[in-house]
């Protein structure tokens, strides 16, 4: 099948500053919807967590997902639960819970709103390596977009008889447009180390 397909570079992407270190804003949708005004439907993050504890700002009706990158920290959540978290461990939580951190990290994060939702996987290829992702839509899902993000090294995709190669800090943006079909796409490592990539599989309800 097509794809719509967009590769995203550092320079695209939206460096902000917030209360616990840098953040910077991958991609969001609708187009032109950003953080900031929090008109998107869903949206793509990666944070660095300078500070040894840090507050959440609340996002009321905003469902996180949340994968570390590097480091570890605990998470926080008043009066439901505490949580450690190392590299490519995740969290689900609501943007409305009163959520502290504990610790140093790069993170990783997939904000959904209204009839969005997702979920994070961990994918990793050994140096000069191959991966086939394969991905089958469940029955009660319709699926908007899969995303992969280039972590550290690098890797190339084949989709639609082309070849986009990524480097790190690099998204591929795959918007599906029929979510009926087992979609396929091999991975392979164009470098000498184990590249790691974390998959965002966004749905709408």
């Amino acid at each position: 099948m097509e794809y719509n397909v967009q590769l995203l570079r550092q320079e695209n992407y939206k460096p902000t500053f917030w209360s616990g270190g840098m953040a910077t804003e991958l991609t969001t949708y609708p187009l032109n919807s950003d953080y900031a005004s929090k008109n998107f439907l869903w949206r793509l993050g990666v944070a660095k967590i300078d500070i040894s504890e840090s507050t959440f700002s609340s996002l009321p009706k905003v469902s996180r997902k949340f994968m570390v990158i590097e480091g570890k920290i605990t998470l926080d959540h008043e009066n439901k639960y505490k949580k450690l978290l190392n590299a490519f461990e995740q969290d689900h939580f609501m943007g409305d819970w009163k959520t502290k951190t504990y610790g140093k990290a790069s993170v990783f994060n997939l904000m959904t709103r209204e009839n969005y939702n997702g979920e994070l996987l961990h994918l990793n290829i050994s140096p000069r390596g191959q991966l086939k992702f394969e991905y089958k839509t469940p029955l009660n899902k319709d699926l908007a977009a899969i995303c992969f993000y280039t972590v550290n090294g690098g890797f190339n995709a084949n989709i639609n008889d082309k070849v986009f190669e990524t480097v790190k800090n690099d998204l591929i943006l795959v918007n599906c447009i029929n979510s009926r079909y087992t979609h396929e796409f091999m991975l392979s490592n164009n470098t000498s180390e184990i590249t790691n990539i974390i998959v965002s599989i966004i749905y709408r309800n």
